[in-house]
């Protein structure tokens, strides 16, 4: 069975929801460039993080995660997409999902985009039910409740996959995951908060291009209390919106867009 196509996109089953049968490119990324002391740098400045891990000691991590994706006959195709490495450690006693993400992880994202980009504006829009403290639980089916218990233990080492599954349902984002085999060597989560804002504070230009349009993160590890609800992240021109916006096209059909990009996180922690 292929799990993924050249470009990294996951082969979706029938019983999975999609814009297409394959994924267009006309929401697309270009690979960054990777500057490992520079993505440190930034991880740990604005989201206040001890990375006990040197740029060196980072770039062989990753090196080695990409190196066994590659050598994978159900990985490899995924290795061959666009990719984003950061490393993450969370404080032991941190705040519950969803206070952690409103009032850490956002305000830092936001510090490293206006730093980098100090013209534009990042901005916060919840629709609905507006909060966030307390009202973020996990899917169950994600494996990022595996993520989390293990960058509280120290340091994580990961790859960003931020278009595995561009034009995906969110519901079918979710269900993939029950199908997918673990990675030899390493772990694999459906992204969620603490690896997207990780991975675009270290590298804040990632959504942004003067040629093309660029698609919407979603972060469907994480499911509200409101269930109609979803949690992005959108390139406007020059600038960077959150939202926490309903899913609903109608009271009982949700959205499935081009533009939206659930993605993939592999990693491990580091051993140094």
């Amino acid at each position: 069975m292929q799990y993924f196509d050249n470009s990294g996109w996951r082969v979706p089953s029938s019983d999975m929801r999609t814009f297409g049968e394959s994924r267009s490119n006309y929401y697309r990324l270009d690979q960054p460039q990777i500057a490992y002391s520079s993505i440190l740098n930034r991880i740990g400045r604005h989201l206040g993080t001890d990375l006990d891990i040197t740029a060196e000691q980072f770039e062989v991590r990753v090196a080695s995660l990409l190196s066994t994706l590659r050598s994978s006959t159900d990985f490899g195709n995924l290795a061959g997409g666009v990719y984003v490495p950061f490393a993450f450690k969370r404080a032991q006693q941190a705040a519950d999902l969803g206070t952690e993400l409103q009032d850490y992880l956002l305000p830092g994202l936001q510090k490293s985009f206006t730093e980098r980009f100090p013209e534009a504006r990042f901005k916060a829009v919840l629709q609905g039910d507006p909060a966030l403290a307390n009202r973020i639980s996990l899917d169950p089916h994600a494996g990022y409740q595996e993520f989390v218990d293990a960058s509280e233990r120290g340091t994580v080492v990961g790859i960003y996959f931020p278009q595995a599954l561009q034009e995906f349902d969110l519901a079918s984002q979710r269900r993939q995951m029950q199908s997918l085999p673990q990675p030899p060597g390493a772990s694999i989560c459906l992204s969620g908060g603490i690896d997207i804002c990780a991975a675009l504070t270290g590298i804040p230009e990632l959504l942004f291009s003067e040629d093309f349009y660029t698609p919407i993160p979603t972060m469907a590890a994480y499911v509200h209390a409101d269930e109609r609800l979803v949690l992005l992240l959108k390139a406007y021109g020059p600038h960077m919106e959150f939202w926490c916006m309903t899913q609903m096209l109608t009271s009982n059909v949700t959205q499935v867009s081009e533009q939206w990009a659930g993605g993939l996180t592999i990693y491990n922690l580091n051993e140094g």
